[in-house]
């Protein structure tokens, strides 16, 4: 599989994907997993640009250091970035400084708007 590589500040992550079936073995209906993909905002960091982490204008390394690394789990913005689906996985493109947080359990977090 080929995927884009970042350019920039990009950040490239993969969405997690809705569950199929609840923690006892029973499977939700499309509509379940339908609403829980459109409120997820966790996604797993795959690649970064080489200016990720680094002041746009001055050009220096951010004093916080990197706020993500690849295999990272983190939480970002739900109307943000460029879309696209590779091989039945939903990624994104977002800038460095839209990551809100990292997390370490993406199944623990619930979103409600």
């Amino acid at each position: 599989m080929s995927l884009p590589k970042p350019k920039g500040w990009k950040v490239l992550v993969r969405k997690n994907k809705a569950k199929e079936k609840t923690s006892g073995g029973i499977l939700l209906p499309e509509a379940a997993k339908e609403a829980e993909d459109y409120l997820s905002i966790t996604a797993q960091v795959v690649a970064c640009g080489p200016m990720c982490w680094y002041d746009k204008e001055s050009g220096q390394k951010w004093i916080g250091g990197d706020w993500a690394k690849p295999g990272d789990w983190v939480l970002i913005p739900k109307f943000t970035a460029f879309k696209m689906e590779i091989e039945n996985e939903e990624y994104r493109l977002i800038n460095d400084d839209e990551i809100i947080a990292t997390i370490d359990d993406p199944s623990s977090i619930k979103v409600y708007t």
